[in-house]
């Protein structure tokens, strides 16, 4: 996880501007997301965003949810100054500087989420962080995953990754770009939506489903029963 964290303080300062061009459907990704809370935009809730980075899911998060409390933890310190820039004299935002995968977490919550994070650990903590969300959750809390993801087939990965790369070509990136892009993809550890949610359902999770999937990214979760 070093490695990881060492990525992604050098790319915090660009990472909300390639965040746009490197996924397809930026916008129907993340609102897909807001969408499947099931909960009073009104209410007084309290989020969790795990692997929070710059804030962004934070962001479409609050566009709705502008009353809920948010904790966003990250363990990149770079990652979590550009959130602290974006959230900067709004109040019920609090920032926490720790991997999520081993820290305690502050309580229980009404949401946890997370974005283009639980990919890079290893399946055998993803499970453990599944369980870990269920026991964190207030009965009938949600949980919803924008992640990156494998295809169920060899033939089917090739076909994602090449519209994958069309994609953020036709985005505008340029070669390097791409290139570096597709680099930084050394340190995931993509795993099937499939299988991520049949790790749902053992953990105790109802309600588990895929809600939105465009090639390589997919939106998933469930609740507590």
């Amino acid at each position: 996880m070093d490695e990881v964290k060492k990525t992604f303080d050098q790319i915090a300062g660009r990472y909300d501007s390639e965040r746009r061009k490197l996924i397809p459907g930026f916008d129907e990704f993340y609102r897909v997301v807001v969408e499947m809370v099931p909960f009073d935009p009104q209410g007084s809730w309290r989020f969790l965003d795990l692997g929070a980075g710059t804030g962004l899911l934070t962001q479409f998060l609050r566009a709705r949810f502008s009353e809920a409390e948010y904790a966003l933890m990250d363990f990149s310190p770079e990652m979590l100054a550009q959130a602290r820039a974006r959230f900067a004299g709004q109040a019920g935002v609090q920032f926490l500087e720790a991997d999520y995968a081993t820290a305690d977490w502050p309580g229980t919550f009404d949401g946890v989420f997370s974005s283009l994070s639980i990919h890079h650990l290893s399946d055998e903590v993803k499970q453990t962080l599944y369980r870990k969300v269920l026991g964190h959750l207030k009965p009938g809390g949600v949980f919803l995953n924008a992640e990156f993801v494998r295809a169920e087939s060899s033939e089917l990965q090739a076909r994602y990754w090449q519209l994958w790369i069309e994609s953020m070509k036709a985005a505008g990136l340029s070669e390097p770009e791409v290139g570096h892009a597709l680099e930084r993809t050394s340190i995931d550890i993509l795993t099937p939506v499939e299988v991520q949610l049949e790790w749902l359902k053992e953990a105790g999770f109802a309600e588990v489903g895929c809600h939105y999937r465009r090639y390589l990214f997919a939106v998933f979760g469930g609740r507590r029963p």
